[in-house]
Parts: structure tokens; C-alpha cells; sequence
């Protein structure tokens, strides 16, 4: 049987990562676990993980939690050194586009 320790060794995450990516898309941890897996599975993935971490960290910024600040700050860090793929899948050239969308905007 595999552990929770298992399956985030396996997904190569931190529990930090995890608990960041539950907290931004408010999910309960072995969801999070499972679509930080999936999302780094995806050459944009490294991206989106570090942006959802980033956006906890503004959010407690603007909350104006100084105790969240200095450790979001920490784990915000760690994941831009464990996840530095800089691919951006907004700029990715399979991302479909709405329909409405023209070569004008």
C-alpha cells in the first residue's frame, strides 16, 4: 500500500507544493497531490505550480498576514528552485484560443 509520503515522493512534490496547490484551487490534499502530478506531467506545469504559489503569497500580501508573508515567501523560493522549467502555457503553441478570439486583439 502506498502512503501519502509515497505518492508525493512519486509526484515529485514537497508537502508545502501540495498544501499551496489544495489552498489555491480548494481542494482537499490528495486531490491537490493528484493535479500537481498531472500539471507536472505538462511542459507548463512547472509554471502554473509556481504561479499558484505565487498567488498565495500576494493574496497574503494583500490580507496583510506578515506571519503567512515570510513563510509563503520561503516555500515561493524553493519551488521556483525545484520547478524552474520556464515554459509558460499561455505562450504555448497547442493552446487553443476562444473562438471569438481574432488575429486583431
Amino acid at each position: 500500500m502506498l502512503t501519502y509520503e509515497d505518492c508525493i515522493g512519486l509526484a515529485n512534490l514537497e508537502k508545502d507544493e501540495v498544501a499551496q496547490i489544495a489552498e489555491h484551487e480548494r481542494l482537499p490534499y490528495m486531490t491537490a497531490l493528484e493535479k500537481g502530478a498531472a500539471l507536472l506531467s505538462q511542459p507548463w506545469g512547472d509554471a502554473a505550480i509556481r504561479q499558484m504559489v505565487w498567488d498565495n503569497l500576494c493574496r497574503a500580501n494583500l490580507r496583510q498576514h506578515a506571519d503567512r508573508i515570510d513563510a509563503l515567501t520561503v516555500i515561493y523560493q524553493t519551488t521556483c528552485e525545484r520547478h524552474p522549467n520556464p515554459c509558460d502555457r499561455r505562450r504555448s503553441p497547442v493552446r487553443s484560443t476562444h473562438p471569438i478570439w481574432t488575429a486583431t486583439h
